[in-house]
């Protein structure tokens, strides 16, 4: 399970409206806004509207139960999950807009890939592709891996520094892998997790990272964070049994 908490400010609300209105347009809405205001804490959605456009919107956190009470006394029949998934992009949007180098599988190019003749990507074709993978941050997939992430790092305790053994990489082979629910239940993973939104999710609670770069002077694309080294040891034990304490660049199990 995971604990979302978002700061509510204009563009936040307006990106959980918009896409609680491609997702659910079954839903009359005045009902659905009023909805959004009850899982964000809210008695009604103007009071959420007055709170966002203070000089210092309020953090809340995301309650899908809050949501669904409201639509069911509205006679609506609905999953939370799209609440929180909701959420999760205006969370990663703003992420985002704070990480302008951040894209789905990471930070920043990397080494130029090949192309289809075996020649090396070149700066425009590096840059087209980031573009994609920026705009993949805010697919479904990506949401729920942003959940999934969340769930896990919840688990983690903050250092005050940086440590190299706490890196993304990491991480989200631990959360692809790490059997969790949403709070009002109903699987949510083990699934897919990206490097790029683990980060995302990391980033989102406020841990510190720093990148990091190839002996090529590439970017690797991950990040280290001041995680405690022992509870990842710890987490990791758990989820993955089958690995002993070894390493692994493998993907998600079945």
């Amino acid at each position: 399970m995971f604990v979302l908490r978002i700061t509510v400010s204009p563009s936040a609300v307006e990106r959980i409206k918009s896409n609680l209105t491609k997702c659910m347009p079954e839903v009359k809405s005045s009902h659905r806004v009023e909805a959004i205001g009850r899982g964000l804490g809210f008695r009604t959605y103007a009071a959420l509207l007055a709170a966002s456009r203070s000089s210092e919107p309020p953090i809340a956190e995301a309650s899908g139960a809050a949501f669904l009470e409201y639509l069911r006394g509205q006679t609506y029949e609905t999953d939370s999950a799209h609440f929180h998934r909701a959420v999760a992009f205006a969370a990663i949007s703003n992420v985002l807009e704070n990480a302008p180098k951040l894209h789905f599988h990471g930070f920043g190019f990397g080494r130029p890939g090949l192309n289809l003749d075996g020649s090396r990507q070149t700066p425009k074709q590096q840059h087209a592709e980031f573009v994609v993978r920026r705009k993949e941050c805010l697919g479904l997939r990506a949401a729920e891996a942003f959940l999934r992430s969340l769930a896990l790092l919840g688990r983690v305790k903050e250092t005050k520094t940086v440590r190299s053994g706490a890196g993304s990489y990491k991480l989200k082979h631990l959360a692809e892998n790490y059997t969790c629910t949403y709070p009002e239940g109903g699987k949510l993973g083990p699934d897919y997790v990206s490097n790029g939104i683990l980060i995302a999710a990391a980033l989102h609670i406020g841990f510190k990272y720093k990148t990091d770069v190839d002996h090529l002077g590439y970017n690797t694309q991950n990040a280290a964070f001041n995680m405690s080294k022992a509870a990842i040891k710890v987490l990791d034990a758990e989820i993955r049994p089958w690995m002993g304490g070894r390493n692994s660049r493998g993907s998600v199990a079945a």
